[in-house]
């Protein structure tokens, strides 16, 4: 057990997916189609019904968005509207690799997307554990770039979601030193990628900040499938028993 207090992130897909989440002990709400990728963004009228949802019956944890992936973003040429209930921003840096300016798209991108917005977000940057398939840069590069960029934070996920989960593809060791340079800049660490109640206990030889899932909210464990309260409520139970926190006094 860790005496460390980590929060738990849900992943929905719509406004149904909401109040599972909520009521199973989720401390983010992050919104991401499965079936659109790794950070498969949700269609207009998706965002729009879950504002509409969190402008009629305010909810007091953060939302967060995933916004694709850059070259996605590139290719479409259209800056998504964003509604003024979200925190957080975080798009994928696949089919980076090879890209000289890959840095500077990501950041025109990102202040694309504030200036039309007109708003400023939270930015998360985004390393995949399984970069080499991803094809995009290693993971100490893009918390790097985060740094430089004062990101609010770094999820570590992986790309594959058919493939390893992010322990299949990372050490502890790699993890942690991340975690160590992320929090030593004062930005925020957050895990994901196939992560499942029995990984917990592995996990807790390490400190982020935020445990995200999808797949272990949903039911019959599926990413696809509807998110559940019981799910999700059984999975925060367990992140609490390995992550004990311990109030001081």
């Amino acid at each position: 057990m860790n005496p460390h207090r980590v929060q738990l992130l849900v992943s929905i897909r719509n406004r149904d997916e909401v109040l599972p989440a909520l009521n199973g002990g989720c401390d983010i709400l992050d919104l991401k189609e499965p079936l659109n990728g790794a950070l498969g963004m949700v269609d207009e009228e998706i965002l729009h019904s879950i504002s509409d949802y969190f402008f009629k019956q305010p909810v007091n944890v953060p939302l967060s968005l995933a916004l694709g992936e850059l070259v996605e973003q590139k290719e479409k040429r259209i800056t998504p509207t964003i509604p003024s209930e979200v925190t957080y921003l975080k798009m994928g840096l696949s089919e980076t690799k090879q890209s000289d300016n890959w840095y500077s798209d990501w950041l025109n991108w990102r202040q694309r997307i504030e200036v039309t917005n007109k708003a400023t977000f939270q930015w998360i940057a985004v390393a995949y554990a399984d970069w080499k398939q991803a094809r995009s840069i290693p993971p100490e590069d893009v918390l790097t770039a985060a740094i430089k960029s004062r990101c609010a934070g770094l999820l570590i996920d992986t790309y594959d979601k058919q493939g390893q989960s992010l322990l299949s593809c990372m050490r502890l060791e790699e993890i942690q030193r991340l975690i160590d340079r992320a929090q030593k800049y004062n930005l925020k660490i957050a895990l994901a990628g196939s992560i499942t109640s029995d990984h917990l206990e592995l996990l807790s030889d390490i400190s982020p900040d935020i445990i995200g899932i999808r797949g272990a909210a949903c039911v019959g464990s599926q990413r696809t499938n509807q998110v559940q309260k019981l799910a999700v409520k059984t999975f925060r139970k367990e992140l609490d028993r390995q992550y004990t926190f311990m109030e001081s006094g």
